[in-house]
């Protein structure tokens, strides 16, 4: 990674503490072993409470960083669904997992996730020994449409971002332009969801692509707006696009 995109992992942990961090002691950094397993924590932004879990896998020792993802569930979901459908992948490969609670739509998607998300990964940042190169985005459906956002406007900070059933609808094709590092995108989309259509995401992939992102497509048969239901293939696959697709 550039230099800038560590500057920019600093700067947010210095934001971070300036949020009112609540429910991790106040402390930039745990002392003693590090805490491991489900937990919850919340931050403060723009005086609004936002929680969020983190599972922190039992192999952790806080000796070497790890690598994070931050979850993004749909609409009117909350953190621990999508903390429980990549739990045991997680703890397998020693992935940190954090699982905010978010209240999307109306202007959440560009006017907030982008400035909160970071905040948020900056938190976790200040209590685990996360690898601020290797800061991943998933999202499904409403939650999607954020990853792509925070991708674009914080492209700086996210190593790599993936989405099942969401797309970039033409009003948010500037999102694209503002993004200075080209980071690795992964889409994956039924070819019966009730929401979005192949076509969509075909033109988000063409999109992504025109404009020089790492990104693939992959279209499930018979398959509707349910993530669960292939969330044991998907996440192993979007995990190994995102360590063989190094971002430029």
């Amino acid at each position: 990674m550039t230099s800038s995109f560590k500057d920019r992992g600093r700067a947010i942990l210095a934001v971070a503490a300036a949020a009112l961090l609540l429910g991790c002691g106040g402390s930039s950094k745990t002392v003693g072993p590090p805490v491991k397993g489900l937990v919850q924590r919340q931050v403060q932004f723009a005086q609004v409470v936002y929680p969020f879990y983190v599972f922190v896998p039992s192999s952790f020792d806080g000796s070497r960083s790890a690598p994070a993802i931050l979850l993004i569930h749909g609409f009117g979901g909350k953190g621990t669904d999508m903390i429980g459908e990549w739990q045991n992948f997680a703890e397998q490969n020693g992935i940190i997992l954090v699982g905010p609670t978010l209240p999307l739509g109306g202007n959440f998607e560009t006017a907030v996730a982008p400035q909160l998300y970071p905040i948020i990964m900056g938190a976790v940042q200040g209590e685990w020994n996360v690898d601020t190169n290797r800061i991943y985005l998933f999202g499904f459906s409403a939650g999607g449409y954020t990853v792509f956002d925070a991708g674009m406007l914080d492209s700086q900070y996210f190593a790599g971002g993936g989405v099942f059933a969401a797309v970039i609808t033409p009003d948010y094709d500037w999102i694209v332009q503002r993004a200075t590092r080209k980071i690795p995108i992964a889409i994956y989309i039924g070819d019966h969801d009730q929401f979005f259509t192949v076509a969509q995401a075909q033109r988000t992939r063409d999109l992504l692509a025109a404009n020089g992102f790492p990104v693939r497509l992959t279209v499930f048969p018979n398959l509707d707006h349910d993530y669960g239901a292939v969330a044991s293939t998907v996440n192993p696959d979007v995990w190994n696009f995102f360590t063989q697709t190094p971002p430029r």
